[in-house]
């Protein structure tokens, strides 16, 4: 058995969450793109546990299966229907008529317009093989499709991110990615339209277009090899050994700093939270220093999607001083 069901979801869907059509590789030598974006200490876990990740419920596969389904969507459409789309769309025949998808070369000609998509490539640095497989590539350019919260978008929190990702598919497809810039399109699972006419910062759509600009083929190259480099190096390390994740891989954000104006009264609702604890403390002392100052830390995000979790000693840590709650 590799899956288990400890919240009983119906059988309708639980089917569904136990079908898994991703081209997963049994070659240990092989990295996927995704997998050299994670902290260096997730990578080395995951692979010294390979057969105890093989196991888990299938609660917890949720929004994996949706963004699966999501892009299969895209795909099939363009695969099946595109013509008929493009023309309803509005489209003359003859640029329909001059898109290819997933073209040969050899096959194309100047007037051509070539799509790509799902293309996986894979290139040898240092005894590993790299993967990666795109999403969408159109006339050279990158779009990556994002099935996501909004809270990603507005704080911007994975740009660095996205095009790292970019970046290792146009280094592992020059011949088809071209452009310098990738695009992010976002197909938001929690949009309000509410919040979108209260707020302009509030993505004002479900689908949204993020621009984002990729590293150079050398910067990319040399991006790989460091990650690959730690790999080799940590391949056989103990797990006192690796790295702790930083707390911008843990998804940890500034403490906040509450002020009570009442020392005595701290167990309700503060006077003022602060970011910063000079701001927080010159109150304190414009208030003639008879309140108080409590720190309280971030909470870390990541821990609760990471694959490891359960293995990780730093995670246990962090439970255990109240940074972390599973």
């Amino acid at each position: 058995m590799q899956y288990t069901n400890n919240t009983e979801i119906p059988l309708s869907l639980a089917v569904w969450l136990a079908t898994d059509d991703y081209d997963h590789s049994d070659n240990p030598m092989e990295i996927s793109t995704t997998t050299l974006l994670k902290p260096i200490r997730q990578i080395i876990l995951a692979r010294q546990n390979r057969e105890l990740l093989k196991v888990g419920d299938i609660s917890a596969l949720t929004a994996s299966r949706m963004g699966t389904a999501i892009h299969t969507s895209i795909e099939t459409s363009w695969l099946k229907n595109y013509q008929r789309a493009l023309l309803d769309l509005g489209y003359p025949q003859h640029v329909v008529d001059s898109i290819k998808v997933n073209p040969k070369k050899e096959d194309l000609t100047e007037d051509d317009i070539a799509v790509y998509m799902e293309i996986r490539s894979s290139k040898e640095v240092d005894g590993y093989i790299i993967t990666g497989k795109f999403d969408f590539v159109a006339e050279g350019a990158l779009e990556d499709f994002k099935s996501t919260g909004t809270y990603t978008f507005q704080k911007d929190t994975n740009r660095e991110k996205y095009s790292q990702q970019g970046s290792i598919y146009r280094w592992l497809n020059p011949d088809i990615i071209k452009s310098d810039i990738m695009v992010i399109q976002y197909l938001f699972t929690d949009w309000s339209s509410m919040q979108a006419r209260q707020n302009k910062s509030y993505p004002q759509s479900r689908l949204v277009s993020q621009h984002i600009p990729l590293m150079t083929h050398h910067e990319t190259n040399e991006f790989v090899k460091d990650i690959v480099g730690k790999i080799k190096r940590l391949e056989c390390a103990k797990q006192e050994q690796l790295p702790l994740c930083t707390p911008e891989e843990l998804w940890q954000e500034t403490p906040t700093f509450k002020y009570y104006k009442d020392k005595n009264k701290t167990s309700g609702r503060s006077t003022k939270n602060f970011d910063s604890s000079a701001d927080a403390y010159q109150r304190l002392s414009d208030d003639g220093n008879k309140g108080i100052v409590i720190e309280v830390p971030a909470q870390v995000k990541r821990c609760k999607y990471c694959d490891v979790v359960a293995l990780c000693d730093q995670a246990k840590d962090l439970v255990t001083t109240g940074l972390l709650k599973l």
